[in-house]
């Protein structure tokens, strides 16, 4: 798919966009984008946005925040609006629920910054790893700088029997799948080049749960070399995943990525100059 072809069917994929006009900044290209893909969080939302805005302005960068509703049903898309016209944000709404990888695609779309990261919208992680991400990808020696739970000098709390049984299903597909052991597939932390965004999201073809492994594998093919920030997690997180759906899921997107594979329908030739001088 062509640029042009992935922003056509992004746009005809919105039901509403919200651009705030407030703020001057919104209005050029700017260093940092974060992108939040938001469901049925109004009880916290506006707390995340709040933080999140505190912690950007520390910064000597110019940001932008993307936040995009993925048909959510309890007024998540209210609040949204009102930070759209109120303080400085985008909003992106899908009047249906079209997975998390649908709403962090569409929310890179719209992105402009230098750099991008997508992370969770109840910011489960220190904000300082956030910018320590910033940091690696100003060095201009990474384009992907992901965290990784399994670092060494990470640190998380005890999670529910569930997540740790959805986990390591999710890490033996990952692994089939991409290869590799080192990659935390699914850490809510991840921040790109613009440059290597604009080629590599309008690639994928997951909407769902195994986007990041998608988005990992295509990395893999391609030699782009990641790096690994430490992560620290503060809070455990609002979950919306059913995890019967989830798991079936898994399987039908495993499935499709690997019949893409073994069909040689990916081309990352694109994405293997990416950052390199010519």
């Amino acid at each position: 798919m062509s640029a042009s072809q992935f922003q056509r069917s992004h746009n005809q994929a919105l039901s509403h966009v919200s651009v705030d006009s407030k703020d001057s900044q919104l209005h050029g290209s700017c260093e940092v984008s974060i992108i939040l893909p938001c469901y049925n969080c109004a009880p916290f939302v506006e707390r995340s946005f709040d933080t999140l805005c505190e912690h950007l302005d520390t910064l000597s960068s110019s940001w932008e925040i993307i936040m995009v509703d993925d048909g959510s049903e309890d007024g998540t898309w209210n609040l949204v609006q009102r930070f759209a016209q109120d303080s400085g944000c985008k909003g992106i709404r899908f009047e249906e629920n079209r997975g998390k990888g649908k709403a962090v695609i569409a929310g890179m779309a719209e992105a402009r910054g230098k750099y991008r990261i997508f992370t969770d919208v109840d910011l489960p992680y220190r904000l300082e790893n956030m910018s320590n991400c910033l940091e690696r990808l100003g060095s201009e020696r990474y384009q992907a700088v992901f965290g990784n739970r399994q670092h060494p000098e990470s640190s998380i709390v005890e999670i529910s029997r569930g997540r740790r049984v959805a986990g390591r299903i999710v890490r033996f597909v990952s692994t089939f799948l991409v290869g590799r052991r080192d990659i935390d597939t699914q850490c809510g932390l991840k921040g790109f080049s613009g440059e290597l965004a604009d080629l590599l999201f309008p690639m994928l073809t997951i909407d769902g749960f195994l986007f990041d492994v998608e988005l990992c594998f295509l990395l893999a093919e391609a030699g782009v070399e990641i790096c690994f920030i430490p992560v620290h997690l503060v809070n455990q997180g609002h979950s919306t995943v059913s995890f019967l759906r989830t798991g079936s899921s898994t399987v039908v997107d495993a499935s499709r990525i690997k019949v893409r594979r073994l069909r040689h329908s990916y081309d990352v030739s694109s994405l293997m100059n990416v950052g390199k001088i010519s």
